[in-house]
């Protein structure tokens, strides 16, 4: 059954037992008639302790409808408290996924920048061979420039 069904009943049930309750005061209060027949006293007197075990099942009605209504209100307050529970875990998920998007771009800008530092150092490392080879040929060429005044000067 859904919630409204629910609460139609026993809003339904309430309306009946308040009005059983208030007919059974209405009964209370009006003074006993006369004995006209002694033949009726027995009859009316099984009539007035039905009527008085009508009257009790009618307030233990009322009182179970009151634990209900109570217990309804307590489950209210719990199903609140577990959709307050709900919205802050959804929050709580959004933004862990807020935080792991921003992770996700961050690592995305640390890999170009090593993606970048990889061709510097590549270039680096081409340039310091460059470096190396024009500097052997620079060793080179000063050894044979020493050779040639070396010999030039033995021969004067």
């Amino acid at each position: 059954m859904t919630r409204r069904s629910c609460v139609a009943l026993l809003a339904l049930a309430l309306v009946a037992g308040s009005a059983g309750a208030q007919e059974g005061r209405r009964h209370r209060g009006r003074p006993a008639p006369s004995a006209r027949n002694s033949a009726t006293d027995p009859q009316r007197g099984e009539e007035r302790t039905l009527l008085y075990q009508l009257a009790d099942a009618q307030r233990s009605l009322g009182e179970q409808i009151q634990q209900l209504k109570d217990r309804l209100e307590t489950m209210h307050g719990e199903l609140a408290t577990g959709e307050d529970e709900d919205s802050a875990l959804a929050g709580e998920i959004k933004a862990a996924r807020d935080e792991i998007k921003g992770l996700y771009v961050e690592s995305s800008s640390v890999k170009q920048q090593i993606d970048a530092l990889k061709d510097d150092v590549a270039g680096v490392n081409s340039n310091v061979s460059a470096f190396r080879t024009f500097s052997g040929f620079f060793i080179a060429t000063m050894i044979l420039l020493l050779a040639v005044i070396f010999v030039l000067t033995i021969r004067r």
